[in-house]
């Protein structure tokens, strides 16, 4: 009742490739969530504002004027000068003549949404815009703070929107998903390069007062906001929620269903492969069968060869997964629960197939089995 050496280490192959693979594409997914979230929470923002009826402010169409909205900054649920106007949109950099893609964030130096000269790696901050509200001349010149992983030196220069910006100082690497660098630069500097200078932004952050709670504040502003109707308002939860359903969630919906599928295409592997050698072994069963030994006992003995294949295919699949995950090109966070559950899955889905195979075996009639005829 032995195995044919190449078909064992071929099914067993296979199923490693498979497992790889399923743990990959879930770590894939993990890894789109983790930077996702890494630049909001990153910004310490409780309270996210958006121009009414856009969606949300990192999924929708938002135009916001700050200074029409200056009168916020004044309102009860939110602490005291921490509105902060924001930019943020998706850029095609040339870096060193090549097309790039990165994550343009506009910010007001000093304030929530850029990072401060203690985040910094490298370099400096850029040079702030001097005046706070908005001025046609107030453009200060053309700086970037780049992420460290972009491998820029100081002193380079990088092109937006036929705009030349110097690299001044690195930051901490902060990607947005599927490694999409950010560049941090003043909100004048952003609003000439992509907006064409104008006064429009985003959407405001901002931080929640003492004694208010984020969905507290978000609905005192809201209500606040009634009569004008000009702006949504939410918290950094539901702006999670929106990102992550909108970047990840949704467009990974054809991911998920594929990993369903090698599921079951692991299954039928071990199960056809049981199955076909089976069917080879029929006269060994009859025997088996007619000197006595229970359905039991034949049944262990294929099963047991499934649970050894199943096994060994598992644990090099999860190790080859890891190895996969530092190689890859794009962030690949693989998760320890979700690789046991993984595992689990798979070794329940490959013993199936081979129960299957086993039940089949067990069904054969020793007479029949010595004419040859099964």
């Amino acid at each position: 009742m032995a195995y044919r050496k190449a078909r064992v280490i071929l099914t067993t192959i296979g199923i490693t490739v498979l497992i790889a693979l399923i743990l990959m594409l879930g770590g894939i997914m993990n890894g789109m969530r983790i930077q996702a979230q890494q630049y909001p929470k990153f910004t310490g923002a409780d309270i996210w504002i958006s121009a009414e009826g856009s969606g949300s402010a990192f999924i929708g169409f938002s135009l916001l004027v700050p200074e029409h909205l200056a009168y916020l900054d004044g309102a009860p649920p939110l602490k005291p000068q921490s509105l902060s106007p924001l930019v943020f949109a998706h850029a095609r950099p040339v870096i060193r003549g090549k097309l790039g893609k990165a994550v343009v964030v506009g910010y007001k130096v000093g304030k929530l949404g850029g990072p401060t000269q203690f985040e910094l790696t490298e370099g400096r901050m850029v040079t702030a815009s001097e005046y706070e509200g908005w001025a046609e001349a107030d453009i200060p010149p053309r700086e970037v703070v780049v992420d460290e992983k972009m491998n820029l030196e100081i002193g380079e220069r990088i092109l937006i929107g036929n705009k030349d910006l110097k690299v001044v100082g690195k930051a901490k690497s902060l990607m947005f998903v599927l490694d999409t660098p950010l560049l941090f630069m003043d909100l004048r500097t952003a609003q000439e390069v992509l907006l064409k200078n104008s006064l429009h932004v985003n959407m405001m952050i901002a931080q929640a007062a003492e004694g208010y709670t984020p969905e507290k504040a978000a609905k005192d502003l809201e209500n606040f906001d009634a009569e004008l109707k000009t702006i949504d308002v939410r918290t950094l939860k539901q702006t999670l929620g929106d990102i992550i359903a909108t970047y990840v969630d949704e467009p990974m919906k054809a991911v998920q269903f594929l990993r369903v599928m090698l599921w079951i295409a692991a299954g039928l592997i071990v199960g056809m492969i049981t199955y076909v050698t089976t069917l080879e072994k029929t006269q060994e069963i009859g025997v088996l069968k007619a000197i006595g030994a229970s359905n039991f006992y034949i049944s262990s003995l294929i099963i047991k060869q499934v649970v050894l294949m199943s096994v060994a295919g598992v644990v090099c699949g999860l190790i080859l997964s890891y190895i996969f995950a530092v190689a890859a090109p794009i962030f690949v966070s693989i998760h320890p629960v979700e690789s046991g559950i993984v595992v689990l899955i798979s070794f329940v889905v490959c013993c199936a197939g081979g129960y299957l195979a086993a039940r089949k075996a067990i069904a054969v009639d020793p007479m029949v089995a010595f004419r040859g005829e099964v």
